[in-house]
């Protein structure tokens, strides 16, 4: 395998001269050498990748990561396919089987008071200017060190100055000096010595900066402001500012110099102005969510930094999985290893703060269906189930009383358990994946009436006049739940850093499908946050709710707001039914339904409609307004295929009897 990987490292140096492309899949290929030992490449099959894959799972690496070593593991095998021009030698790595599902993330940008602490430490001239670069021009890290004093262009322009900069995939672009970034540009030309070096930025020894050495110069001013920051998130900065003030995505891609809109898109999608004013126009519309403010504070508490060690880590699945190993117990054992792999393998696909929950409902759930199956239909190995089987159980569920959802849901689970086995060539027989859950009927949102809505509100406001620790606590999570829509796990799951007060920016990390999203915050919800913040208990964690010095457990605020609920009179209010109040009543008020999509953080927009519910009179004055328009348009501009009359506005109803 050693030598395999020789001659493909040769083979990237030519085609990528340039580029560190190879020096990465070398690293990435020089792990999975150690993996598989002396093992020829002929040698290595798809078993041999889902080993790969379940051991890099099991050190708590990312997906992303997972997945850039499949990358460089799959061009290394196609390659040496090529070479060999072997027909019968099939590519180990099969995208669809071996490749974790990553979501949708949004950019890494960090917020302006971040920005705002790392520059007031910085005093060093050249690295002013170097940081500069990169969070008012949008420069690469290598693109900084790789300039020369040449590509700085009409320096006696007025306004903006024109910086040739070299970049990824030696494409060059012209980008835009402020006068701001100028200043600090020239305040280090003044001060850089004679050198023979044309570069621009030049270390102690007058020779060329290196990548490393301006990371670890950023690590520093970091450490010293007590902020985390990269090189490269002060270029999302500077592309989430340019979004924020409208921008055209065309104009930023050429800009930040992708030859992909899409690129372009991914680092931009936490700044969208058409959801924030959107959204904002709606809820300022909601008379009944403008109550008394709370407490205000001029300014918001400074965000700790936690260590890497105070932050919680993901648990492994060995750690997941023997919590729960009790619900497999009476399964036969060739059935239970089964059972066992199928749900390690998945466990790296979930967030990290959804994995316990996730593990336990799909195993749990895959253990009562396979012991059903084994008892109820005498289930005695792999490939004796039929689609009968599994049908016969869909049909006691159905006699139990399940509702259509849930067992749909269960189908679900099984139905990945068995693509998972006919992937890996335990099973054929694929007509069980034809069993379908009942049809359900189309069920309306669970949201709660405007009375409702009031009178909860005005329990907890009644409840909370305190103004004690846990006074501001449960008016906290109540609004980020109500003026929010975000989940009870996203709740769980905000950070200290998720929440950009001055900005007015929420950030959902990891929500439902590993997507991102960023979601703006009404005046009133930061004025709770920030009294929330004053007080909050300090607590091991970077969690921002805290409740008893660690983060709120999961029967917590669902129990409070129920409480809270039977208080008001509303039976079973829960964190999901305000996600759906919120929805409902957004709609209502007139906000688009694109837009509410991206506020919910769904990848459907049919989802969106299940959540939010138009009512009856919304769709009464949507009518009437239409019609209005409608009727008011001028009698030629009607398709009656008649000549028009000459009266100037006919309603409908005279246009038809005129015809008739």
């Amino acid at each position: 395998m050693e030598e395999a990987i020789i001659r493909f490292r040769s083979h990237l140096e030519i085609r990528y001269p340039e580029r560190s492309t190879a020096k990465h899949y070398m690293s990435d290929l020089t792990i999975f050498c150690r993996f598989v030992g002396d093992r020829p490449p002929q040698a290595v099959t798809a078993k041999i990748i889902d080993d790969f894959v379940q051991w890099q799972s099991g050190q708590g690496l990312c997906a992303a990561t997972i997945n850039r070593r499949l990358a460089a593991l799959s061009s290394c095998f196609e390659f040496l396919i090529g070479e060999t021009e072997h027909d019968g030698w099939r590519n180990p790595v099969r995208w669809k089987r071996h490749s974790i599902r990553v979501g949708r993330h949004l950019p890494r940008d960090v917020s302006d008071e971040t920005i705002t602490q790392l520059f007031s430490v910085i005093d060093d001239r050249r690295d002013r200017a170097i940081f500069t670069l990169m969070i008012g021009a949008g420069l690469r890290v290598g693109e900084v060190v790789s300039l020369r004093l040449d590509n700085v262009l009409d320096t006696s322009a007025f306004e903006l100055v024109r910086l040739r900069v070299c970049g990824k995939g030696d494409k060059e672009r012209i980008v835009w000096l402020t006068p701001e970034v100028m200043h600090q540009l020239q305040a280090w030309l003044q001060e850089r010595p004679s050198a023979s070096s044309p570069q621009l930025f030049l270390n102690q020894h007058q020779q060329a900066l290196s990548v490393a050495g301006v990371q670890f110069r950023l690590k520093q001013y970091c450490e010293r402001a007590g902020v985390k920051c990269s090189c490269h998130q002060l270029r999302h900065t500077f592309a989430r500012r340019l979004a924020e003030h409208s921008m055209p995505i065309d104009s930023l891609a050429k800009l930040l110099g992708h030859s992909s809109l899409q690129t372009t898109q991914g680092y931009i999608d936490g700044a969208d102005p058409l959801v924030r004013h959107e959204f904002l126009a709606a809820m300022a519309q909601l008379n009944q969510l403008a109550a008394q403010p709370a407490q205000v504070v001029t300014e918001p508490p400074a965000v700790t930094a936690f260590s890497a060690a105070q932050i919680d880590k993901r648990p492994t699945p060995a750690e997941l999985l023997g919590q729960i190993m009790h619900l497999a117990a009476d399964l036969p054992p060739w059935l239970k290893a089964e059972v066992i792999s199928h749900t390690r393998r998945r466990i790296p696909r979930w967030s990290a703060h959804r994995a316990k929950d996730q593990t336990r409902l799909h195993f749990g759930t895959l253990c009562r269906i396979c012991r059903w199956l084994v008892i109820q239909r005498d289930w005695q190995q792999l490939a004796h189930l039929q689609r009968v089987d599994l049908a016969a159980y869909v049909h006691v569920r159905q006699a139990d009383g399940i509702k259509p959802r849930s067992m749909a849901s269960e189908l679900t689970i099984f139905r990945m358990f068995w693509r998972d086995l006919l992937e890996r060539d335990r099973v054929t027989n694929g007509a069980i994946l034809q069993v379908k859950a009942p049809a359900g009927g189309d069920y309306l949102p669970r949201y709660l009436t405007v009375n409702e809505f009031q009178r909860l509100e005005q329990v907890i406001r009644t409840e909370t006049a305190g103004d004690a620790l846990h006074d501001r606590f449960d008016c906290a999570w109540f609004y980020l739940l109500a003026h929010t829509g975000v989940r009870h796990s996203e709740l769980r799951n905000l950070r200290l850093s998720d929440c950009d007060l001055n900005g007015k920016r929420l950030r959902i990390q990891a929500g439902k499908g590993k997507r991102d999203r960023v979601i703006p915050l009404t005046a009133h919800l930061v004025a709770c946050l920030q009294a929330y913040l004053m007080v909050r208990e300090s607590a091991p964690t970077d969690h921002l709710l805290v409740y008893r010095g660690t983060a709120v457990k999961a029967h917590l605020i669902p129990g409070r707001l129920r409480r809270y609920g039977q208080k008001a009179g509303i039976p079973a209010v829960s964190p999901h039914r305000l996600r759906h109040t919120l929805a409902t009543l957004l709609i209502n008020q007139g906000m688009p339904i694109v837009s509410l999509q991206k506020l919910l953080g769904h990848k459907d927009i049919n989802k969106t409609l299940i959540y939010a519910r138009v009512h009856d009179e919304t769709l009464q004055g949507q009518f009437a307004a239409a019609m209005d328009q409608i009727e008011s348009l001028p009698v030629e501009d009607w398709p009656t295929g008649q000549t028009a009359t000459p009266r100037h506005i006919v309603s409908v109803t005279q246009q038809i009897c005129d015809s008739v």
